[in-house]
C-alpha cells in the first residue's frame, strides 16, 4: 500500500515533502470534504511495519509543519532485543491542542521501514 490521505486512518508508508507536492495539502494529499480548510487534530498515531513480514529498523520518524518548520511529532524507533518481536507503537493524543494545518513526514520506509497511521478529528 502507498500513502493514502483520503482514508481514516491516514496511511503513510513513504516520506512526503512539499517539493514533491506530497504533503497533506499538496496535490497528492488530502481531498476529504471539510478537512482541507482548517486541518486535522490527530487523536492517535500508530507505527506499524510498512510491509507485512518486513522488520522495522531503528531510526526517527518526524512530522513537521512545512510552513513554520515546527516539529509536530518526533518518534524515535528503538528496537527490542533480537529475540523479541516489534510491538506496534501507539501514541494517544486525545488532549493534544495542536491543529495540523499541513504536514510532511520523514523517516518512514527508507529509514525505518515503518508506516504511520493517523486517526484524527476535524
Amino acid at each position: 500500500m502507498s500513502n493514502s490521505f483520503n482514508v481514516l486512518p491516514v496511511w503513510l508508508d513513504t516520506d512526503t515533502s512539499t517539493g514533491a507536492n506530497t504533503n497533506w495539502r499538496g496535490s497528492s494529499g488530502c481531498t476529504l470534504a471539510g478537512v482541507g480548510s482548517r486541518g486535522i487534530k490527530p487523536t492517535r498515531i500508530m507505527i506499524v511495519p510498512a510491509v507485512t513480514g518486513t522488520a522495522i529498523a531503528a531510526g526517527t520518524i518526524t512530522v513537521t509543519d512545512p510552513q513554520s518548520s515546527t516539529v509536530l511529532l518526533n518518534i524515535p524507533i528503538v528496537l527490542p532485543a533480537a529475540s523479541e518481536p516489534f510491538d506496534i507503537l501507539q501514541i494517544l493524543l486525545d488532549e493534544a491542542p495542536t491543529l495540523w494545518r499541513d504536514f510532511v513526514v520523514t523517516g518512514l520506509s527508507t529509514a525505518t521501514k515503518a508506516a504511520l497511521q493517523i486517526w484524527y478529528r476535524t
